[in-house]
């Protein structure tokens, strides 16, 4: 909470020497506060400061810091307990955002063009349990499975991936998966992309991730879990991708409509 604070407290000094507001300081401490609630930075049931500590963080008077904590309190952003503080009482949920699929995949097959990728295996299996879900899919139904590595064209590993896909009967072989894009063989089956939703979060490396990418175990990685849909709705391809975040970064770029 003091390095949340002390982050606020630069963000308040901005604002602070902006001789253009005329924004009661409560009220600028109340939205600073609710703009760190609202965008998840404080999460629920989280305890906040107390009026004391935002009195000292921010110079402030107890009756400017106890005005924006009962401003919090009255739209139920907060909860105030008489001897346990206030907590938050707002369920942050993240909002997907939304991109045109074409140049997404387009930049897919492109990344695919200019990299090198090694199969490690590839394999005819039922998946696991949560995979199996999302595939719709019975105990016992098969999906294929491929485990891939991908590299630079300096031939640096950056990328880990595994997938399982349905509906592919043809072109699943190491070397069309070495040499053409995957989803150039999944359209060649005849399976039309319509959605795609991703994941981004970060994850530490396993064993034998780090063995193929050049790392140590537990190194910090990128993780992008990546859902494709087919024309009737349903999930045919699941890839479940670790980056090094030293050798590849995730970018988007979005106009506003």
């Amino acid at each position: 909470m003091t390095d949340y604070l002390l982050t606020l407290r630069q963000e308040w000094d901005l604002n602070k020497n902006d001789p253009m507001s005329r924004v009661p300081l409560y009220h600028q401490l109340y939205m600073l506060l609710k703009n760190s609630i609202l965008d998840g930075t404080l999460i629920n049931d989280v305890q906040m400061p107390t009026e004391q500590k935002l009195v000292e963080t921010f110079e402030v008077s107890r009756i400017t810091a106890k005005r924006a904590m009962d401003e919090l309190a009255s739209e139920k952003l907060i909860a105030r307990y008489r001897g346990k503080g206030s907590h938050v009482t707002y369920q942050y949920e993240p909002k997907p955002v939304k991109a045109p699929l074409i140049g997404m995949l387009e930049n897919l097959v492109e990344m695919g063009m200019h990299s090198i990728v090694k199969v490690i295996s590839i394999e005819t299996v039922v998946p696991p349990h949560e995979i199996a879900l999302k595939l719709s899919l019975s105990e016992e139904q098969t999906v294929k499975k491929v485990t891939r590595v991908r590299s630079n064209e300096e031939g640096i590993p950056y990328a880990f991936y595994i997938s399982w896909t349905l509906g592919v009967t043809r072109g699943f072989t190491k070397e069309n998966l070495e040499n053409t894009p995957r989803l150039n063989i999944i359209r060649e089956n005849g399976i039309q992309l319509t959605k795609v939703e991703q994941t981004l979060s970060a994850r530490n490396a396993s064993m034998n991730v780090a063995q193929e990418l050049g790392l140590k175990k537990g190194d910090a990685l990128l993780s992008i879990i990546r859902n494709s849909f087919d024309e009737e709705g349903k999930v045919i391809d699941i890839i479940d991708c670790v980056y090094n975040p030293l050798l590849f970064n995730y970018a988007m770029v979005m106009a506003l409509d």
